[in-house]
């Protein structure tokens, strides 16, 4: 998930991906959509495949790209499951810190208070 998420955080790969979400594209027809140089294009699209997000088919010696759909579906299925891990998307509310019930916690694990309330303090300020 992570190759996925890093590919899809560039902008020209987010471009390259919409063009191709409509067509197959060779090469020179995604330089010219995209405006930028074929080594640029080359890197780019290198990385949306490594990610599983586009497909390539080489004809003589031209290759075409074509979004990888089954890529794009195992991406979302990851995220699925991610989002469904996370407690903030189930009914109930997080488990309160032992913290909370248990101000000296910081102490026993080691630390000097002042590092929990600097923490707590430098959240505060930054609302």
């Amino acid at each position: 998930m992570l190759n996925v998420l890093k590919a899809l955080g560039d902008p020209h790969r987010q471009n390259i991906l919409k063009l191709l979400a409509s067509q197959e594209m060779g090469a020179c027809e995604i330089i010219k959509a995209i405006g930028l140089s074929q080594p640029a294009i080359a890197h780019h699209l290198k990385i949306l495949k490594q990610a599983g997000l586009i497909n390539s088919d080489k004809e003589g010696k031209i290759v075409f790209y074509t979004l990888d759909k089954e890529g794009l579906k195992g991406f979302l299925e990851q995220v699925n499951d991610f989002l469904e891990d996370l407690t903030c998307f189930s009914c109930s509310r997080p488990k309160p810190s032992p913290l909370r019930q248990n101000p000296n916690l910081c102490i026993e694990m080691g630390f000097d208070p002042e590092v929990c309330e600097m923490l707590v303090n430098n959240n505060r300020k930054r609302r």
